[in-house]
């Protein structure tokens, strides 16, 4: 694995380590589903109520989600929406492969297969593309911080030398 593949994992991994996991909060069981279960007995009623409010709490839920997911995109310099289309491309066609895999083997199965992994090879460096640009474009973006800070610091320390604030003591020396 070059070095630029590395960089490109270490951004996946922090992507994926940083979003929100829905998907194991959903399969999870809270307190309250332990507890309904737990007693039968429970009224009808009472587990008629909190469904509109699970629904809305899930639809905001999954507002927050996109909105994070899109945030943490933003602050690596990300490109989600094409990003979010090429994993897109990579499931649907890793899907159909899958579904090819099932079939008997026969030459014409073969052919597709190999297509198909041509398809997700050059997806897959498609996607390294991105991410290599958004690095790219996050490094340029803090080189240009950098230099406006320095910049500023600068225009501090001359302003202060020209109000005459002592901004560094100057060396004394005692005989």
């Amino acid at each position: 694995m070059t070095v630029s593949g590395l960089s490109i994992n270490n951004y996946q991994l922090q992507y994926q380590l940083l979003k929100p996991e829905t998907d194991v909060a959903d399969n999870s069981a809270t307190r309250q589903d332990i507890a309904a279960i737990a007693t039968p007995a429970a009224a009808p009623a009472t587990q008629q109520a909190p469904q509109p409010q699970d629904e809305t709490s899930k639809q905001q839920q999954a507002f927050l989600t996109q909105m994070m997911e899109q945030m943490l995109a933003n602050r690596i310099g990300l490109d989600k929406q094409k990003y979010d289309e090429i994993q897109q491309k990579i499931a649907e066609a890793q899907a159909e492969k899958d579904a090819l895999q099932q079939q008997p083997q026969s030459p014409g199965r073969d052919g597709k297969i190999a297509a198909l992994d041509a398809k997700l090879d050059k997806l897959g460096k498609a996607l390294e593309g991105l991410i290599a640009e958004a690095n790219r474009n996050r490094e340029a973006k803090e080189r240009e911080q950098q230099t406006v800070n320095a910049v500023q610091q600068y225009q501090l320390t001359a302003h202060a030398d020209n109000v005459g604030i002592n901004t560094a003591k100057k060396p004394t020396l005692f005989l």
